[in-house]
């Protein structure tokens, strides 16, 4: 759906405002991310032991994306044999324990009693469901709350476990959080070899001409999907630069900041974005978390 081809002068505001949430852009570095989770994914199907991948990035940079995307290509199928997942994801839970752990996926995988017994119990029942259910693919985000909470002690069990669950299902795992979150795998020598395979999500840069032009395609991209009358020419290097300044080239922030200023605009019945009104939507969204800028979108 483009511009040329949406007469949006007769569609309703609200219409319009929850186009703008829905907003999504498949941006080079996200593919990347999502072709390496499909390469775990497949190749540990043939592979003498499963491919593991961790995934890190501060956040905002789209890797809890990155999982709901790939989730969503194989959803949970009911049939008369019982449930199939191809591709079970989970956010480790706080407070994060082994224990905890299991049993967030055992209650994702339907187990009535997913909080009985001890841990060595619910692994083995985890270990039957997955088979039972046709998990090829394990995602588990926020992996870093290990860390936050926890001992060493309590890092090297889940370390521990982890290798475990991979000997035992030979199912491949993708792990996502926090830079931090390396320190789980730090604490297995033998785990840490078996994430090889790792990559990062970085915010968008304005340094070199190469780093400020995928900057400038990702906002025309970004342009060209508002549900507004004309273009608000976001790409042109001034008004990307001013976008920069404004969200340190963090993905949450850029399409936090684009949403609130189109909504704003839809509402007052403008044809484009304009900057008094990005200057608007960023003292709403943004200044109190950048008290040492000046409003970049102010001429």
């Amino acid at each position: 759906m483009n511009k040329s081809s949406v007469d949006y002068t007769k569609m309703p505001a609200a219409e319009r405002i929850r186009l703008i949430e829905q907003i999504y852009i498949f941006y080079p570095r996200l593919d990347a991310v999502m072709r390496k989770m499909e390469h775990c994914h497949q190749f540990s199907k043939v592979s003498a032991e499963p491919t593991n991948m961790l995934v890190v990035g501060e956040t905002g940079m789209g890797k809890t994306t990155a999982i709901k995307r790939y989730g969503q290509k194989f959803p949970r199928r009911e049939t008369r044999n019982g449930t199939t997942v191809i591709v079970l994801t989970a956010s480790i839970p706080v407070p994060a324990t082994v224990k905890s752990l299991v049993t967030h996926l055992l209650d994702k995988l339907g187990d009535p009693l997913a909080d009985r017994g001890s841990v060595v119990n619910q692994t083995q029942r985890l270990q039957k469901l997955l088979k039972a259910c046709g998990v090829e693919l394990i995602l588990l985000d926020e992996f870093q709350h290990f860390i936050e909470r926890d001992s060493l002690k309590v890092l090297k069990n889940v370390a521990d476990w982890l290798k475990v669950l991979l000997n035992e299902t030979r199912i491949p795992i993708v792990l996502i959080g926090l830079p931090s979150a390396d320190q789980v795998l730090e604490a297995n020598p033998q785990l840490k070899r078996r994430f090889s395979l790792r990559t990062s999500l970085e915010p968008f840069n304005w340094e070199t001409p190469e780093q400020k032009q995928d900057f400038r395609k990702f906002l025309k991209v970004l342009d060209e999907k508002l549900p507004l009358l004309k273009r608000s020419h976001l790409a042109d290097e001034e008004t990307a630069y001013r976008f920069f300044c404004a969200t340190g080239g963090v993905i949450a922030h850029l399409m936090q900041l684009t949403r609130r200023a189109a909504a704003l605009a839809v509402e007052r019945s403008m044809d484009r974005l304009d900057l008094d009104v990005l200057a608007e939507a960023y003292d709403e969204l943004l200044a109190l978390t950048n008290t040492k800028m000046n409003n970049p979108f102010l001429s």
